[in-house]
């Protein structure tokens, strides 16, 4: 995982939360905080671990100020299904789409 986490940091520019059981992926901007991935190893899943480190996420952009944290689907990946229903469920809103991507936000 932490070779994952060393790949979004230089080259993408991504910060990452990093646990044994998953990690995150974001970039705050201004007033935002991008969920760029979350994962979590299958073994963990339905055990609240993605919602757990959403929050560390959460945490670290009101720490910097953010107002918001966003997130994208794909809806073309097989994921597609499980992570909108996982984004939803975290509280996040649907805002748009574009593309084959559907677009969500939560107030911080």
């Amino acid at each position: 995982m932490r070779q994952l986490a060393q790949y979004f940091t230089e080259r993408e520019g991504y910060s990452c939360v990093q646990r044994e059981e998953g990690f995150a992926a974001y970039k705050i901007e201004g007033d935002y905080c991008y969920l760029r991935d979350i994962w979590v190893d299958p073994d963990y899943r339905k055990k609240g671990i993605a919602a757990a480190i959403a929050d560390e996420v959460a945490d670290r952009a009101r720490k910097a100020g953010c107002r918001y944290m966003t997130g994208s689907v794909e809806t073309s990946l097989p994921s597609a299904t499980a992570s909108t229903k996982v984004l939803l469920a975290y509280g996040m809103e649907i805002t748009g789409v574009i593309g084959s991507g559907i677009l969500f936000r939560k107030v911080l």
